[in-house]
């Protein structure tokens, strides 16, 4: 159990093991044996609480919550790295444990997301868009005004992770489900529209993929048309993605329903309201314009009120160095969690 929380906060901090021993003035060969469930004498335990910030209490407190390295699922570029992973899912892990321990002491909403069972196409995935909307307060055809806020409101617990995430845009779980409850942690430092469509990819593994199993080809494909049509259901898709569609008209909808032009496009063709030779088109153009990479209408970006919200009720406040002195967790991991 100790060795399971160094292991934590190391990954979480991005070190080796050789980081870590050189950090705390110990071996590398005491490190390994500790993260192997080896005992770990007080005056290492002192050392490694110096070198990461986490209180020595911390590393005695027991078993981390469970979270199966499959059970958490990424929104992420293809070239993401390992240890990036490994890194967010440790905060991830973290993040599941701060809430639990708060869940002990405030009421939660209760959580009204309702997961698929049996098999999914795409028809399906449209219309459970559509349901996912209902329970999170949204009209069939209104645009989504915060989706954070809607989420939090069904009982999912949204919170930050460090710009440092170049590669990852998002993660989710749903420990212990159907008794547990969600998390989704987002990359902070990117565009609105960017975040918008992270966050509605998120809530589709978690509405899509707790009883079934799919390969992640599969996983990620479903979670992307769910994301879309959570943010501009089919039939307003139709009437926003007009012919003939030039970027011009597709940036007015943009505008309007807080997601990416790239995603509308992908939108409009998965609909077939685009058809191939339009949608090669229309991607070329974006490349020739450099809005792949940086697109024109400013979306906000949204922040979670939840999590801070709940700390103020429970500790009396939302500052890193107060709620670390609390929870044994690094000030440095409580600032990322709720900054």
């Amino acid at each position: 159990m100790t060795g399971e929380r160094v292991r934590l906060a190391r990954e979480y901090l991005a070190m080796t093991q050789k980081d870590l021993a050189d950090a705390a003035r110990v071996t590398q060969s005491a490190i390994s044996q500790i993260e192997k469930g080896g005992p770990a004498a007080d005056e290492t335990l002192r050392l490694i609480s110096k070198a990461t910030g986490y209180s020595e209490e911390f590393f005695l407190r027991g078993a981390l919550p469970a979270m199966p390295e499959l059970s958490l699922r990424y929104r992420k570029r293809a070239t993401s790295r390992v240890g990036d992973d490994r890194r967010l899912r440790a905060h991830c892990r973290q993040g599941l444990e701060l809430v639990t321990a708060l869940e002990q002491q405030a009421e939660l909403p209760p959580v009204a997301l309702d997961p698929i069972h049996g098999d999914v196409g795409d028809e399906d995935i449209e219309d459970l868009a559509v349901a996912v909307r209902q329970q999170l307060g949204v009209g069939p055809d209104d645009p989504v005004p915060n989706l954070i806020r809607a989420v939090e409101r069904s009982g999912v617990v949204v919170f930050g992770a460090s710009a440092n995430f170049n590669k990852h845009d998002a993660a989710s779980a749903w420990p212990s489900y159907p008794v547990g409850r969600p998390i989704i942690c987002h990359a902070r430092g990117k565009p609105g529209d960017r975040q918008r469509l992270s966050i509605a990819h998120e809530i589709g593994h978690l509405v899509l993929h707790q009883t079934r199993t799919v390969d992640n080809d599969r996983a990620e494909t479903e979670a992307f048309r769910f994301g879309a049509a959570l943010l501009i259901p089919r039939h307003a898709a139709a009437e926003a993605i007009e012919t003939p569609v030039t970027l011009r008209t597709l940036a007015w909808a943009k505008s309007k329903w807080g997601i990416s032009i790239q995603a509308l496009i992908r939108r409009g063709y998965d609909l077939r309201i685009i058809d191939r030779h339009r949608y090669q088109s229309l991607m070329k153009q974006l490349s020739a314009r450099g809005w792949r990479k940086e697109e024109p209408v400013e979306v906000p970006t949204e922040e979670p009120a939840l999590l801070p919200k709940t700390l103020q009720l429970v500790y009396g406040s939302t500052k890193p160095a107060v709620i670390a002195g609390i929870t044994g967790i690094s000030p440095v991991a409580i600032r990322d969690l709720v900054a």
